[in-house]
């Protein structure tokens, strides 16, 4: 597309602001460059101030800056805590004053409660945008008792706010068919549903760790990416289910998270530590091509609160773009998506037994080779470059 000048006096044509520091958030990144090919834009973030990324630089067209906070502390009782949360809004909003844009996107509840003020004192003349990742206000538990229940107690009145806010935007986007309904019910509003989709992982694609290597020669590969955590995640189970199949079964953790040592404690205490492997994150842009000579992904979500079941998970369309078979909850948002398509199994997540049964299926021979051309033929639907097309449209609207 060629470049379109929306304003003579915008410094930028978008403003997105994300309240992470973006270096694993794969929709942010596809979506601001997807825009930067058309539009100027900068993507505000934020990093703690101990943080080693750059401050400001330039990615795939767009530019990224990061701001620094302090983080004086992390228990939800600490005043201090609230005081880091308004030091943190305070920066944002003064870098926000001196940047004028024509559309303001707010990535999630907190962002849009920033952007909303950032619009109604700096620039009321700008459009908003509000891109909701997830049901913000119905997250799987917290890991305390104390932290639940401050969350429920104050939800009917977020709820309320994040309502109010969403009329007021000139655009709603949502990830999910499930939690676009859920929000057009709650809200009176209506997602554009832009899906994480990945595009399908070139054949002569380079990744930065083969699992081929980890793992012994002719070893079946069973791949989990993502957080390790069993709060959303049954990674216990999964690690039970191992112990369940044939040595030739191999897991590889492609990840960190809370729940990484007692994972690494319950392989030793099974007598499978060295069938279990752990490997480091990668950037979301190559999450595919690292995972596609895996004989399985697992994408076993606990049904444990309104986001997981309406969510579709990232780790799905990143097996669909690597062409790998898939095990996966037996959830009805997954449930609709893997059956009909024969991408893989379902399966109850909270039964080692049942996993193993599913993973048996995926790793048979005969059933591999099907599952893997099920696999490829889904490509054709679920791929960035459909949903890119869709996004732009709605931005075309949007700056029109």
């Amino acid at each position: 597309m060629r470049r379109q000048q929306k304003s003579t006096t915008a410094s930028y044509d978008v403003i997105m602001l994300v309240l992470n520091d973006i270096a694993h958030d794969g929709r942010v990144r596809n979506e601001a460059a997807a825009l930067a090919t058309t539009w100027r834009v900068l993507v505000v973030g934020t990093q703690r101030s101990g943080g080693t990324l750059p401050d400001r630089e330039t990615v795939d067209g767009y530019e990224l800056r990061r701001i620094r906070y302090w983080r004086l502390g992390a228990s939800l009782w600490q005043p201090w805590r609230w005081i880091r949360h308004l030091l943190q809004a305070w920066q944002i909003l003064r870098a926000l004053s001196a940047t004028p844009t024509c559309v303001y996107h707010a990535h999630d509840l907190p962002a849009l409660i920033l952007l909303t003020l950032a619009r109604r004192r700096f620039n009321p003349r700008a459009k908003l945008v509000y891109d909701a990742h997830e049901l913000f206000l119905f997250q799987s538990p917290f890991r305390t008792r104390t932290t639940n229940l401050w969350h429920r107690v104050n939800r009917p009145l977020s709820m309320w706010l994040e309502g109010k806010l969403a009329q007021h935007t000139d655009g709603v986007l949502g990830l999910a068919e499930g939690r676009a309904r859920l929000m057009a019910r709650w809200y009176g509003v209506h997602p554009v549903v832009i899906q994480n989709a990945v595009d399908p992982v070139p054949e002569d694609a380079r990744a930065p760790v083969d699992l081929q290597t980890v793992a012994e020669e002719g070893q079946h590969i069973i791949v989990h990416t993502g957080e390790i955590t069993n709060r959303r995640r049954a990674v216990s189970e999964l690690v039970k289910a191992i112990a369940l199949l044939p040595e030739d079964v191999t897991l590889v953790f492609l990840g960190k998270g809370e729940s990484c040592e007692e994972t690494r404690r319950l392989a030793a205490q099974l007598g499978i530590a060295q069938r279990v492997f752990f490997l480091p994150p990668v950037p979301p842009e190559q999450v595919a091509a690292t995972i596609r000579t895996a004989h399985a992904a697992a994408i076993l979500m606990r049904a444990e609160s309104w986001n997981t079941r309406a969510g579709q998970p990232n780790k799905l369309y990143e097996a669909i773009g690597a062409g790998v078979p898939v095990v996966a909850s037996d959830m009805f948002v997954l449930r609709r998506l893997v059956q009909p398509h024969g991408l893989g199994v379902v399966c109850d997540p909270n039964d080692p037994g049942s996993i193993a049964d599913a993973l048996k299926s995926i790793l048979s021979e005969e059933n591999q080779e099907v599952f893997r051309k099920n696999v490829r033929a889904a490509q054709q639907v679920f791929n960035w470059q459909t949903e890119m097309r869709k996004f732009m449209m709605f931005y075309q609207e949007i700056l029109a």
